[in-house]
């Protein structure tokens, strides 16, 4: 499976007949670079699909850039670390459309099983009808209420990585409900595939353990994809036992 090879309509993360599918049905298209797109998957209505969806997309990108700028000040790096070794436009990019029907039995399914993204940054635009994402915190799963005209960001594994844990992805899911339906429209923000990952060497310094192994980006896409969704478990795939 090519890096991001997750495109199209209908369930990911499947692996086995018997598994209890998520209630969701989601839409996945790779948006950057060009090369990574998938034309015949993107569709031709509204006839404004494809333009919206890119401007929209370019929008979320410097988006995206200016808050791993912050990221980097914070952690005392310049404010261009991240962006330079993302590849510049050969950083990853994809949108994902979730949507959610009304379930008959809520309490039995969740909406999208409980996961850290593997991206950098997740740019998340909910549907501000009800309250469905949660996000863990310790051991209690806290909604995420929607605000009208705001943006939810979720850090991923790539970033908890490169900071060597400074930062930390968020485990988040999404809950079913018995009335309503709703839609949410993901942005994932990543570096290219070329790029070799692990932690920056300025975070590991003055006896700071290494946590992360190094590994390239590609490598772990293909792991992230081809893996079942179960809370933080995929980033085993870069920790130092």
């Amino acid at each position: 499976m090519a890096p991001g090879g997750i495109q199209g309509y209908g369930h990911a993360f499947v692996f086995s007949d018997d598994q209890k599918l998520d209630w969701c049905n989601m839409l996945a298209l790779g948006v950057s670079p060009a090369s990574i797109r998938q034309p015949a998957l993107w569709p031709t209505t509204p006839a404004t699909f494809t333009d919206t969806l890119v401007r929209y997309s370019a929008k979320v990108r410097e988006l995206c850039v200016v808050l791993l700028a912050r990221v980097a000040e914070t952690l005392g790096l310049p404010s261009g670390t991240f962006e330079g070794m993302f590849g510049g436009e050969a950083a990853v990019q994809a949108v994902r459309m979730n949507f959610y029907p009304p379930c008959p039995r809520p309490e039995l399914v969740l909406g999208l099983s409980a996961h850290s993204d593997g991206s950098a940054v997740t740019v998340l635009q909910q549907d501000t009808g009800h309250v469905g994402l949660q996000v863990r915190r310790g051991n209690a799963w806290v909604p995420v209420h929607p605000v009208p005209h705001a943006l939810v960001i979720n850090l991923g594994d790539s970033l908890e990585v490169l900071t060597n844990g400074r930062y930390k992805s968020v485990e988040h899911r999404a809950v079913t409900n018995g009335e309503q339906d709703r839609l949410s429209v993901v942005t994932f923000y990543a570096p290219a595939y070329d790029v070799e990952m692990g932690p920056l060497p300025e975070l590991v310094a003055d006896g700071e353990p290494c946590r992360y192994r190094r590994f390239n980006h590609g490598e772990y896409s293909r792991h992230y994809v081809t893996s079942k969704l179960e809370g933080k478990k995929t980033l085993d795939f870069a920790k130092i036992n």
